[in-house]
């Protein structure tokens, strides 16, 4: 029987049969065998809510991964923007600094040619002939005058290249100006969107509570019904039989096995994983991957005799598959399974005819 468990709850009907010739023969009280068939309903019911719940807890969870996803990818968006911002600041302050430079340069450029500017000024208002008769030779003069000239012009030259100099660095400037305000709202814009998808992650969160909080809920119903379908298979002549299985997967199996492939074919821990495992230790291994144990219906043929396989095509929503033990005169049979308690070994003697089973031999 494929019914999905997280939590196991360990139970036994203390009520031991003689598997002998002294075995009571089995009546069937009809009433009993009704209400039964009321509780494998319920049984199938809640497996299929169950089902659902976890198929809805996982989808939910395939979400909030898409979430997580998404805030990691913007996170280093953020991480990224934040770093252009403090390079780009870097800049700027860099830039401040050089203007600051380039400024006080061309204040000491601009003074350099005021002086220079003086002198020449003075020098103009002095006559040609006053200018010669003050040197002691022409050529002192046309020496002094071309120098005057020629300072004039590197000055002025020098007065430009800082001036274009501080033009440049303020173009740059209000470039990384206008940059830093741009990342600046993309840094806004970012900071919003990660508000919306923390409010969407707290909001996935709520609902994943809540779906495995009902699934754990359907969980324990459905495990009080395997309880109370124990406890009345008793009543009308069904019975636990004690032993052990030999199953190489522990009863239960390790959480970490639960569901997981088996060398056979099927899902270990589940009843069709044990049967698998049983034929072939016997040397009369079953076809791999039949699917559910309601589907090895389409294999049977045959009565019951010790080694076939039980089929219960119609217990619970996915069926049920045991291994006859023995075959007794008054109609009962004697088998072992697992699941029928969850993910845990039994052994019953039970009435087949209760169960419509079928057998493949």
């Amino acid at each position: 029987m494929n019914v999905k468990n997280q939590t196991q709850r360990a139970f036994a009907v203390a009520l031991l049969f003689l598997v002998s010739t002294f075995m009571l023969p089995v009546k069937t009280n009809f009433a009993e065998a009704a209400t039964l068939d009321e509780i494998n309903g319920q049984i199938d019911k809640v497996s299929k809510g169950l089902d659902a719940k976890k198929g809805e807890v996982q989808t939910i969870q395939n979400q909030i991964d898409i979430i997580d996803g998404q805030t990691g990818k913007l996170q280093l968006e953020m991480q990224g923007t934040q770093e252009e911002i403090d390079r780009t600041t870097a800049q700027i302050n860099s830039l401040k600094k050089k203007i600051v430079e380039t400024e006080t340069e061309l204040k000491k450029q601009q003074k350099i040619l005021s002086e220079y500017l003086r002198v020449i000024y003075e020098e103009s208002n002095t006559s040609p002939m006053e200018e010669i008769a003050s040197t002691d030779n022409f050529s002192d003069f046309v020496d002094k005058t071309e120098y005057l000239q020629t300072m004039q012009a590197k000055i002025k030259e020098a007065v430009n290249k800082v001036r274009k100099m501080k033009a440049d660095l303020d173009t740059k400037k209000g470039d990384l100006d206008k940059k830093r305000a741009s990342l600046a709202e993309m840094q806004k814009k970012q900071n919003l969107q990660k508000k919306s998808l923390d409010s969407q992650r707290a909001l996935k969160d709520s609902l994943l509570a809540k779906a495995n909080a009902d699934a754990a809920g359907l969980q324990g119903k459905l495990n009080d019904l395997f309880v109370q379908k124990a406890a009345m298979s008793a009543q009308y002549g069904e019975a636990f039989v004690g032993g052990g299985s030999g199953y190489p997967y522990g009863s239960p199996p390790a959480g970490g096995l639960i569901d997981t492939p088996d060398p056979w074919g099927y899902l270990i821990g589940e009843c069709t994983s044990y049967v698998a495992w049983k034929r072939a230790s016997i040397g009369r291994p079953v076809p791999r991957a039949m699917g559910n144990a309601r589907d090895w219906a389409g294999m049977a043929g045959g009565g019951p005799a010790p080694g076939a396989v039980a089929v219960f095509p119609y217990v619970g929503y996915y069926g049920h598959v045991a291994y006859v033990e023995a075959v007794y005169g008054n109609g009962t049979i004697l088998i072992s399974e697992y699941n029928w308690t969850p993910y845990s070994y039994s052994a019953r003697v039970i009435n087949p005819y209760n169960y419509g089973i079928v057998y493949i031999n």
